[in-house]
């Protein structure tokens, strides 16, 4: 017993001295592929920090992690690398009599931002006895072959923004410039600046956080404030405070407010926009609405490149990637400049909207939206006081007008008149006679009437109703047609339809439900009231089918669009020439003094939609002028005004109308 206990740490020791032997032979010496597959893993992967341990020790005497792993993420974050590959690594014959340095050859593959980048790599590897292990002998060419001690240099040239043109050429949009008032530091004391705020419309606050920045020394213009173009006034005052005015690139608006909603503007890229679009950079400008935002990818200039490695001096050693810019596209709109300009000036005492479009094609030749902000002011900064003034102005600047949905009032009475003749029954030439201001079906409405603006004891045929605009006729007209019949016809002519055209409209609908359950509901609508919601740019396309012989077109802001019609033949033309006819006699007999010129037969139609709470209460209104010229027939223009209730109600804006054409006729 004492004997075996003797030989137990014999047979310890005899096991140790074995287990070391074996290790260190053949049969347990790791291999090379080992440490060059864990490299393989982890560059390829971008685990650049398992990369340094399996650095041999002269590798890590030369260079330091910081130089082996953030140099690695540097250069692929600047390339913008989205996948490395090391493929057909193959073992090359060893030049060591002792086989204890290995080197493996294969390909690099990079697939980068600026392009694919194919170069021969190899690994060298060296066995470390101590550490029984095979290292990797690495060089800044194991980043990428070539690099060697260059730096990366990148250089980036812009391409040309597209220009936004009118249908005559005309520039909409375009590359200009802009100017910067500013100072030349060293020249004026922080004393003079605080003198100038008053002039430069600027905060002392502000001013003064401009004026701190660090980076400012003598001699250098500091920029404080841009615009457009400042006025020689404000050019004088900043002329007297020794302030200083330089121009420079910038996107330039002609239009200005007359074309902000239509156009809308450029600004520099946000975090948000950049992660949508990952072939931007942080330093670019994207359309931030209208046509410079539906249609940016056409705009867009391509940025041309230089990828290249330098040396410390700078001299190119080598040049990896390059490409010329490109400039982003023109876009020619089916807008008219002059005509867009003149029906913004003439709505400037107003809160509304004007559509113009040619009822042969469908092509927009106007659309505007009043008040508006101007594109300058969101390029070059609004305060939040001025941004908060906008955004509780009772005209809603901020908001676009002519393709939301809106009452149409008695425009209606049109696409009710197409409605109601588009069936056998309806008889166009058979008398009503209505009396009083007031109307209602039975005792059933209770205390709701249908009431009417001009009250005439007569008799009423379609013609005279649509002159005189008579609520009661189309309420009674709607009534019975019922509201199946009814529903359908509006859906003939597009209302509920989704317009897939190249610049968005909002839906139209009928009602609330998209059906009509109930009597009142039915009569208001088919005189333009109740639940009804058309914008300005669809109802224009349906009177543009009354002048063209019958049919919608499709409307369209790109000159490129080729035509389309929508919906055919929504009435006969006897009964299209019997709605001119009407057309006219609303200009010729009620709205003469509103609307007739000597030098044009108008025709068209007035319409007033209501917005109050009661039938008893008062409210705003809002005024309609849908209407063309009969001797020319190449422009229908819609017009519409808030807040009309005291100044004539629709006839304000049958003189708004009239008055447009006497400016395009000058």
């Amino acid at each position: 017993m004492k004997k075996l206990l003797w030989s137990i740490p014999v047979i310890v020791i005899l096991l140790a001295v074995g287990l070391y032997f074996l290790m260190t032979s053949d049969l347990f010496q790791k291999s090379e592929e080992e440490t060059l597959n864990a490299y393989t893993e982890a560059y390829q992967n971008g685990e650049y920090t398992d990369i340094y341990p399996l650095l041999d020790a002269s590798s890590k005497e030369n260079y330091s992690e910081a130089e082996v792993v953030e140099r690695n993420q540097q250069l692929f974050d600047s390339l913008g690398v989205e996948s490395a590959s090391l493929e057909n690594m193959e073992k090359v014959e060893s030049e060591s009599e002792d086989d204890m340095e290995w080197s493996y050859t294969g390909n690099l593959i990079l697939d980068t931002r600026y392009g694919e980048l194919n170069r021969d790599y190899q690994v060298d590897f060296t066995y470390d006895e101590e550490e029984n292990d095979w290292f990797v002998e690495w060089t800044p060419d194991m980043i990428i072959p070539g690099l060697d001690d260059n730096e990366l240099r990148i250089e980036t040239t812009s391409g040309a923004r597209g220009d936004i043109l009118d249908r005559n050429g005309e520039p909409l949009a375009f590359n200009g410039t802009k100017e910067t008032v500013g100072y030349i530091a060293g020249q004026v004391s922080e004393a003079e600046l605080v003198e100038a705020a008053e002039v430069l419309n600027v905060g002392e606050e502000r001013l003064k956080s401009i004026t701190e920045a660090s980076w400012i020394e003598d001699g250098m213009f500091v920029p404080i404030k841009d615009a457009h173009r400042f006025t020689e006034t404000e050019k004088a005052d900043f002329e007297e405070q020794e302030l200083t005015i330089q121009s420079s690139s910038e996107r330039e608006y002609p239009l200005d407010e007359a074309g902000y909603h239509l156009l809308g503007y450029i600004g520099p890229i946000t975090a948000e926009e950049l992660e949508e679009r990952e072939q931007y950079s942080s330093d670019d400008v994207i359309g931030k609405q209208g046509i410079e935002r539906l249609y940016e990818d056409r705009l867009k200039p391509e940025q041309g490149f230089t990828v290249q490695f330098v040396d410390k001096d700078g001299t190119i050693e080598e040049e990896l990637f390059s490409e010329a810019p490109k400039d982003g596209e023109d876009i020619i709109l089916t807008i008219d400049r002059e005509t867009q300009s003149t029906i913004y000036e003439n709505l400037k005492s107003d809160s509304g909207a004007g559509v113009a479009m040619d009822p042969n094609n469908g092509e927009m030749l106007a659309t505007v939206s009043y008040p508006s902000p101007s594109p300058y002011d969101f390029m070059f900064g609004l305060t939040q006081e001025e941004y908060d003034t906008l955004e509780s102005d009772e005209g809603n600047p901020l908001m676009n007008k002519f393709n939301r949905t809106a009452s149409p009032g008695s425009t209606q009475k049109i696409l009710t008149a197409i409605v109601a003749m588009n069936t056998d029954d309806f008889d166009k030439d058979a008398e009503i006679e209505i009396t009083g201001r007031g109307w209602q079906q039975d005792a059933s409405w209770g205390g709701y009437e249908v009431n009417r603006y001009h009250v005439m004891d007569e008799v009423f045929n379609l013609n005279k109703a649509l002159t005189y605009s008579d609520n009661i006729y189309f309420a009674r007209t709607a009534l019975d047609l019922g509201a199946e019949t009814f529903v359908e016809g509006m859906t003939d002519l597009g209302i509920g339809q989704e317009y897939d055209t190249d610049y968005p409209i909002y839906t139209s609908q009928v009602s609330n439900a998209g059906t009509i359950d109930s009597d009142i509901l039915l009569a208001d609508t088919g005189y333009g009231q109740g639940e009804l919601l058309i914008s300005p740019i669809q109802i224009t396309s349906i009177y543009g089918a009354v002048v063209n012989g019958g049919d919608i077109y499709a409307p369209h802001i790109m000159l490129e669009t080729e035509e389309d019609v929508l919906i055919e033949d929504i009435a006969t033309q006897e009964d299209l020439d019997y709605l001119e006819s009407a057309m006219r006699d609303v200009v010729r007999l009620n709205h003469p003094d509103d609307t007739e010129r000597d030098y044009a037969e108008f025709a068209g139609k007035t319409g007033t939609s209501e917005n109050k709470t009661s039938q008893e209460s008062g409210g705003e209104e809002t005024g309609w002028f849908i209407g063309y010229d009969q001797n020319t027939k190449d422009m229908v223009m819609s017009l519409y005004v808030e807040r009309v209730e005291d100044r004539g109600m629709s006839e304000y804006t049958a003189q708004k109308f009239a008055e447009i054409h006497d400016d395009l006729r000058e």
